[in-house]
């Protein structure tokens, strides 16, 4: 009787007590209070409302959240649970290293992250069919995604056939966009050269074509950074163009090659919408190929991993006049984003709608700017440089870049977007505002805007005008109040976190 009793008063003690991580993140053990109120009725408790969220936040709130979160806050109530199923929910899945993975001891490495196919399996088996959109960013681990795409495509397969399991049916029926990112530079944090680039292929590259083999149904496809061999590249889409050669709109895939390997395929989808590619897998074939398709936005974009601009070649006058002629629609857009200095590849009397850098150590180059304009007068509607500069900007007036601004403004009549980062004048940016006629954004760094009229007096001016520039280039107050007046909205001076957090969507500009 007496050791019954002394078990049962363990019992009491156990429940009463455990363990808990303090501030310092070490295990100390501790008593826990009972509640003398726990008796009391339900009716006198107040529950919260969290449960009763209209779906489209609950779906706005899950997207943010990793499949294993997504898992666990589903479990919470009956609402959560079926806002795990919603549709926009899995409209992306994210595949990197860690994910589905468990640690595994390996004896040459040390504690590595595995795939672990057991619950890779029942996770697919359970959300395979909801997935919309897949997107892989391997950093360290590539066998991990080797092996995810291998599971989805043997799921995929397995689900397509007459007789399949029941839950891999319908398994990625509804993927509409992929994206992979492979990490190509290899180079390590102190490596004096920076960049070592390595492309993938082999079986990495057989596994995707396996899988896109068996999305029929894609209308987003991004392949970033590949840097194939040739004979690869020539074949990268071939199982793409035979399942979605007319449901695919967009499609990106910069840096294919390192070196000019014109990828044809680009060329065949007939309700193709937008392309991105690199300068270097483009040529005079694959732009009369993109005359005859429905193709209305063309992004040539050059990254920190594309060849210097002096190995690329640009395509011939003739090709961009009959793609004119064909696709009279057509904006093209050119983009460099580099950390380093590098200028852009130049595509003589192109349709180029817009021209944009991000690169914080480009200069705005008084040759480079005369060709833009004598090439894209006719149709240049956005230019501008992004992130802030990492460069000191003179500060006299005839080695600023205040004429080749007012410049571009005079020459070029349809700009209705400018964004300026270097030093100019206060002077400068009343007058960039009265010449172009059609500018509607003008994003400028208050911090460099110098207080200022400096300009030598134009014959053509008034001299009411001239006062006028003179007495209103005395504050950022006053040119602010001067500037709103003419663009018929409130404007302002950016401070340098909001011209660095500033990002251009030249699509929806357009």
């Amino acid at each position: 009787m007496a050791a019954t009793l002394a078990l049962a008063s363990n019992k009491d003690i156990n429940y009463k007590a455990g363990w808990k991580i303090d501030q310092n993140e070490e295990a100390c053990y501790i008593d826990i209070d009972e509640d003398d109120d726990s008796d009391q009725d339900d009716d006198n408790r107040i529950y919260s409302n969290w449960c009763n969220l209209p779906d489209l936040i609950l779906e706005e709130i899950f997207t943010y959240l990793t499949p294993r979160e997504r898992y666990y806050a589903g479990l919470a109530c009956k609402q959560w649970h079926r806002a795990f199923y919603l549709p926009t929910v899995w409209n992306n899945f994210l595949v990197d290293d860690r994910t589905l993975t468990r640690q595994k001891f390996n004896y040459y490495s040390g504690w590595q992250y595995c795939l672990d196919h057991m619950r890779t399996q029942h996770c697919l088996a359970r959300i395979g069919r909801h997935l919309r959109g897949l997107e892989f960013r391997p950093e360290v681990s590539f066998n991990n995604i080797y092996q995810f795409m291998t599971m989805l495509s043997w799921s995929m397969g397995k689900g397509m056939e007459k007789n399949g399991p029941n839950d891999l049916i319908g398994m990625g029926q509804r993927i509409r966009s992929l994206t992979y990112v492979f990490p190509c530079n290899m180079s390590q944090a102190n490596d004096p050269e920076g960049i070592k680039l390595f492309g993938t292929g082999g079986q990495m590259l057989k596994s995707l074509k396996e899988l896109l083999s068996k999305l029929k149904y894609l209308r987003t496809l991004k392949l970033v950074d590949f840097v194939l061999e040739h004979y690869e590249a020539k074949h990268l889409l071939d199982e793409v163009l035979d399942t979605c050669c007319t449901t695919m709109k967009i499609l990106n895939i910069v840096n294919v090659t390192t070196n000019r390997c014109p990828i044809m395929h680009v060329g065949l989808f007939i309700n193709l919408q937008i392309l991105t590619i690199a300068p270097q897998n483009i040529d005079d074939d694959v732009l009369m190929l993109l005359a005859d398709t429905r193709l209305k936005h063309l992004h040539l974009l050059q990254n920190c991993y594309t060849a210097s601009y002096l190995t690329i070649s640009h395509c011939s006058v003739r090709a961009w006049r009959i793609v004119k002629r064909d696709n009279p629609n057509l904006k093209v857009h050119i983009r460099l984003e580099s950390l380093s200095d590098g200028e852009l590849v130049i595509q003589p009397e192109a349709p180029v709608h817009s021209i944009t850098y991000s690169a914080p150590k480009s200069m705005i180059l008084p040759d480079t700017l005369i060709r833009m304009i004598d090439n894209y007068h006719n149709t240049l509607a956005i230019y501008g440089y992004e992130m802030l500069p990492r460069y000191c900007s003179p500060k006299s007036f005839h080695n600023r870049i205040d004429s080749l601004m007012l410049l571009i403004c005079r020459q070029c009549f349809n700009l209705h977007t400018l964004l300026i980062r270097e030093k100019v004048s206060t002077s400068t940016i009343l007058l960039l505002a009265r010449t172009a006629r059609n500018l509607r954004h003008l994003y400028v760094r208050r911090f460099a805007v110098i207080i200022r009229c400096d300009w030598p007096r134009h014959p053509e001016w008034s001299d009411e005008f001239y006062a006028w520039l003179r007495r209103c280039s005395r504050s950022y107050e006053s040119v602010e109040c001067e500037v709103s007046q003419i663009l018929g909205e409130n404007w302002h001076f950016l401070s340098d976190q909001e011209y660095k957090d500033l990002r251009v969507d030249v699509q929806e500009m357009c």
